[in-house]
């Protein structure tokens, strides 16, 4: 019996970060102000006033704050689950479908200067 059968097919495959900022989440027609609770360099999770379907494409921005200073960034991504928390806070988790590299390397050097 091999090791791959114990695996948890729901495990990240990057560590997340905590990192409590304002993000704007855009999807269709629908603009969201949203908290961010956590960011890794494969996707986030956020809170939002109402929920967000599973496999609904979003944009994302917000800032990551480096030690010289905050970097915008921009991402598409993909929303994996959306629970309940309590009245008008959904937790909405979300794995990046579309990073550019400028991007990657501010939440890869964010994650590094937290850990």
């Amino acid at each position: 019996m091999g090791d791959e059968q114990f695996r948890d097919p729901n495990r990240r495959a990057f560590a997340r970060t905590v990192i409590r900022q304002p993000a704007t989440l855009v999807y269709g027609n629908t603009s969201l102000a949203v908290q961010t609770l956590d960011l890794g360099e494969g996707g986030m999770c956020l809170v939002a006033r109402r929920p967000i379907g599973p496999g609904t494409r979003c944009t994302v921005t917000f800032e990551v704050p480096l030690r010289d200073g905050p970097v915008a960034v921009s991402a598409t991504l993909k929303v994996v689950y959306s629970s309940y928390e309590a009245a008008e806070q959904f937790k909405i988790g979300a794995v990046f479908t579309e990073l550019d590299d400028d991007a990657a390397r501010a939440l890869a050097r964010f994650a590094g200067a937290t850990s």
